[in-house]
């Protein structure tokens, strides 16, 4: 495969070194990977992988806030942020196993490349939305994965169709899949865009330091300099929501063998029903509710999000640092 040239970085030098890591001599595309600037140089690590259209970027006040006290990696998954574009066919390049053999490559980079004074410490896997589905995917089905512990803010895990959510959950897939086929490729500016969702009453529960984040993490500048397009193809977003209806991994979902927090909100749908579901049946698995909060719960509460982070990783046994 052909490489063309790294796409900038989602998270910005001044917060972050970062490096793409690219498969040469295969189909795969590259993925960027990021190391938090921060005051930390021991304790626990975390990495943290994003959700289907975003950027690790678009965490990035969320991810300022946990470097405060431990140490923080992220990445960029395939097509998205400052990885590498994807190209058709997206069926192949956007399933999920896919996305679960990308994530073992970011994890074993990180581990070969050492973490500081405590390199045979595992680290703690933290995700939002797909990237959460990804680990699941590594662990249940593909026997693969070497965590410490795992806390996911609200995976899509697709119910098997003998349970009464699978209808539900397939249908509010269906209407994502419509949504990101329409959705608008090409900004003026990245304030153009924050406008735009500023005055949208669907993110009017959004933080506003995550909203500007992520409209800066999610375009890239045109080549010809006339504005900016998402780096995220609408088509690939899509592509990625197909993905999530493969109900296999929840069938495995027992196979899950690390220690495990499920974070739901409580906004109707069946992604959030989904996880007390998979808590019950991941052994060891614990459960939390985040009252008044919908599947974007770290825009929407990014202070609570943490303080669960904080206390999942005490309860793994591995304190963080004091503010």
């Amino acid at each position: 495969m052909k490489r063309v040239s790294e796409p900038p970085p989602s998270i910005p030098k001044c917060a972050a070194a970062s490096k793409f890591i690219s498969f040469d001599g295969t189909s795969t595309p590259g993925v960027r990977f990021y190391a938090l600037k921060g005051p930390v140089t021991e304790g626990p690590a975390v990495l943290f992988g994003h959700a289907n259209g975003f950027a690790a970027g678009s965490y990035l006040p969320w991810l300022q806030r946990l470097a405060e006290r431990m140490r923080v990696f992220a990445y960029d998954l395939r097509g998205h942020g400052g990885s590498e574009r994807v190209s058709a066919p997206f069926a192949e390049h956007c399933h999920v196993d896919a996305h679960a053999r990308d994530l073992s490559a970011v994890a074993a980079h990180q581990m070969a490349n050492g973490l500081g004074k405590q390199e045979t410490q595992r680290l703690h896997y933290v995700a939002h939305s797909i990237a959460g589905l990804a680990a699941l995917r590594l662990g249940a089905v593909q026997g693969a994965g070497d965590w410490q512990s795992v806390c996911l803010f609200e995976p899509p895990l697709s119910p098997t169709p003998d349970l009464p959510e699978h209808a539900g959950f397939s249908a509010s897939v269906g209407d994502l899949i419509h949504v990101a086929e329409r959705r608008r490729r090409e900004w003026a500016s990245p304030q153009a865009f924050y406008d735009r969702l500023d005055g949208n009453p669907h993110y009017a529960a959004w933080d506003r330091s995550m909203m500007r984040a992520h409209c800066k993490a999610t375009l890239h500048a045109k080549q010809d300099d006339s504005g900016y397009e998402l780096a995220c193809d609408p088509l690939v977003e899509a592509a990625n929501y197909r993905a999530t209806l493969n109900s296999s991994t929840f069938r495995f979902v027992n196979r899950f063998s690390f220690p495990t927090t499920f974070v739901a909100g409580d906004l109707p749908g069946s992604a959030a029903h989904m996880q007390r579901l998979a808590a019950d049946r991941v052994p060891g698995a614990r459960f939390r509710h985040l009252v008044g909060t919908g599947h974007m719960m770290l825009f929407e509460r990014p202070d609570e999000c943490a303080d669960v982070l904080f206390d999942h990783i005490n309860h793994a046994g591995d304190a963080p640092s004091p503010f």
